[in-house]
């Protein structure tokens, strides 16, 4: 019965995927030319908490830690990252959508 459904899930990712392809590619071409939103995937790992992964970006990219939250909130909302609660903290992982 689990094997059906997982089958039954991965058919339906592929045809979600293919019917948004093309919004799928606009969105990584969006991701790769952003280096803030590359250095956030790269080090989204589940391994830093919410705080380190923002001063690690921030040491990074030499940009505002503001700015390194509005990129996480933008990755989360397009799928590239997903939040994981650990007790108090958050942590992220690349989603591989993107990839």
């Amino acid at each position: 019965m689990l094997k059906e459904i997982s089958r039954k899930l991965s058919q339906l990712l592929v045809l979600t995927k293919l019917s948004n392809s093309k919004v799928i590619a606009e969105t990584k071409e969006e991701i790769k030319r952003d280096p803030v939103a590359q250095a956030i995937l790269a080090l989204a790992n589940g391994l830093l908490s919410s705080l380190q992964l923002k001063e690690k970006v921030t040491e990074q990219t030499k940009v505002s830690e503001k700015t390194v939250q509005r990129r996480i909130l933008d990755l989360v909302e397009k799928g590239a990252i997903t939040p994981i609660r650990k007790g108090t903290e958050v942590y992220y992982e690349d989603s591989g959508l993107y990839d």
